[in-house]
């Protein structure tokens, strides 16, 4: 108070701003109802107004044009994908998320219902074109993000738009937005989690929250989505982001899980949120569990894998990469028609089955530590080196024929609950050629998502001290992607493709020049200065200017 003069103090203690001069004073009052809210939408509505004017046509044209023109090409091959594969592209589990879309609950054993909630929200239309439509928009929105964020930290508008180009045109990614499938869905609402954190890479409380609201839900549209929570957690404690944001964080990321851990348990006594994890795990395990190893009691016998039916009688030859793509895949063991859990006392995907899958799992990865960890290597090496071309339709590829060959009549019934058809993925003519043209040059390599991630990899470290944490948020939530389906469940390409977003936006993080990340991170508009008081008695004496603070370079 010692910069005011005697009649600005004297209002000041009042209560009355010296700013209404010597007009009437505010009187304070207090009541019950209604409640008296006071909010000032001026810098909000400020920075709104300046964001709607960087998005109109001219100001992209002028200011992001090389992005702009990239964008608008991608659509082109999406106009054709729908156009030439109709309803949408379904395989055997589209059905059962159309079932979940039309009766969130009782809640599925087999799979969480993140994604349904969605097709539920869209379900009054009765069109799987607008839930494909939407996805589409999805996945262009996702290259506007990585471009969107790059931009901002300092890369220059090639180097964005050369990140964002994958996502944007790889003709698998367009496959999987065709389908009814969430990884699309997943994949946006952790790029707009991580997109936060690092363009507010001080979060605040409410920040936090979004960001883990945003990663609970990925949690349950995809089952091992919860992992990557552990690498936001990294990156908060890293950034010393205090124990208040830290904790709104994470509460709202484990409250929505708790919640509908809760409604499982009412449903299934089960405090879950599926009950097939642990028959997914112990599929994994039949790749490499040996029962004169682990030794199992009696009422895990039954789940060795040379007791399920088909199991070959002579192991793949070793490193040898078509053996590998042609053995016995942890799927062939779980939807077997002789499987054990299906033949037991308590047949089907239920809490006794999984438990017993569960137990078996465990058992085996300690007993054989290190077979699991090859395991899981091979399967990371054959989606960099051999599986990205195969043509199974776990890779994702558009194809003449339908990938479900024939309806089954529950798929038919399902189809026409949620979409009133119960139409088979159909070609038409001439857009499915076109796609057919379109896929064979375009796709992102294997190789190159491995030479991405390992040259983020190279470049975080090297630049970790100044910005590399950043990259390494981005990198981390991209190998979490890509190991924990492998690990958990079996080397599935649509999984992968949940991780190049993330793997070329960390490296396009660590691409940027120190001077310009620098300049990014620690630019901060001047404050506009207050209007002089009406009523100034006299000169005021001159406040001492603050020292400038020092630019934090791992800020």
């Amino acid at each position: 108070m010692t910069g005011l003069g005697t009649s600005q103090r004297r209002s000041a203690d009042d209560g009355s701003s010296p700013e209404r001069g010597a007009g009437p004073e505010r009187q304070r009052s207090w009541q019950l109802w209604p409640p008296e809210i006071s909010w000032d939408p001026g810098p909000l509505a400020a920075r709104a107004r300046a964001a709607a004017a960087g998005l109109t046509p001219a100001a992209l044209w002028r200011n992001h044009r090389l992005f702009t023109i990239v964008a608008c090409v991608s659509v082109i091959p999406r106009v054709i994908a729908a156009l030439g594969f109709k309803p949408a592209l379904l395989i055997q589990d589209s059905f059962s998320y159309l079932a979940e879309g039309v009766h969130l609950t009782p809640l599925s054993q087999l799979r969480p219902a993140g994604y349904p909630l969605m097709l539920r929200v869209l379900e009054p239309f009765h069109s799987l074109l607008l839930v494909t439509t939407l996805q589409h928009l999805m996945g262009i929105g996702l290259g506007v993000i990585i471009y969107g964020v790059l931009r901002t930290r300092g890369l220059p508008a090639w180097g964005a738009t050369l990140a964002a180009i994958p996502t944007l045109f790889d003709s698998r990614q367009i496959w999987l937005e065709s389908s009814i499938l969430p990884d699309t869905l997943f994949t946006l609402v952790l790029m707009i989690a991580v997109a936060i954190l690092i363009v507010r890479p001080k979060p605040t409380i409410w920040q936090a929250v979004i960001v883990g609201l945003l990663v609970s839900w990925a949690s349950v549209i995809r089952g091992n989505g919860a992992p990557v929570f552990v690498i936001i957690l990294a990156f908060l404690l890293l950034q010393r982001v205090g124990w208040k944001v830290f904790t709104a964080c994470l509460a709202a990321f484990a409250i929505p899980l708790l919640g509908y851990a809760l409604i499982f348990f009412a449903e299934y006594g089960q405090l879950n949120i599926t009950n097939s994890s642990g028959l997914f795990l112990w599929s994994r395990t039949t790749s490499f569990a040996n029962c004169a190893t682990i030794k199992p009691p009696a009422d895990l016998a039954s789940l060795c894998p040379e007791n399920q039916p088909g199991h070959p009688t002579s192991p793949a030859p070793a490193w040898s990469v078509n053996a590998l793509l042609n053995e016995r895949s942890p799927a062939d063991y779980l939807w077997a028609a002789g499987a054990w859990y299906r033949t037991d006392a308590d047949p089907g995907i239920n809490a006794y089955n999984n438990k017993l899958a569960m137990q078996f799992a465990e058992r085996a990865i300690l007993a054989q530590p290190l077979d699991y960890a090859k395991t899981v290597g091979e399967g990371v090496f054959l989606t960099f080196f051999a599986t990205d071309r195969s043509q199974t339709y776990l890779s994702d590829h558009f194809t003449v024929a339908p990938h479900v060959s024939t309806l089954a009549p529950y798929m038919k019934s399902d189809e026409h609950k949620y979409a009133h058809t119960t139409s088979n993925t159909h070609v038409v003519q001439p857009w499915a050629f076109f796609m057919f043209l379109y896929q064979l040059p375009v796709w992102f390599p294997g190789i190159v998502f491995f030479g991405v991630l390992t040259a983020g990899l190279v470049v975080l470290i090297a630049r970790w001290r100044t910005w590399g944490r950043y990259a390494g948020l981005a990198w981390g939530v991209a190998v979490v992607n890509l190991v924990v389906p492998i690990a958990a469940v079996e080397p599935d390409y649509r999984y992968a493709l949940s991780s190049v977003p993330f793997a070329c936006l960390a490296l396009g993080l660590a691409c940027i020049p120190k001077r310009t990340w620098r300049a990014a991170t620690t630019a901060v508009p001047a404050p506009e200065p207050e209007p002089a008081p009406e009523s100034a008695p006299g000169p005021e004496p001159a406040a001492e200017p603050e020292p400038a603070a020092e630019p934090d370079p791992a800020a």
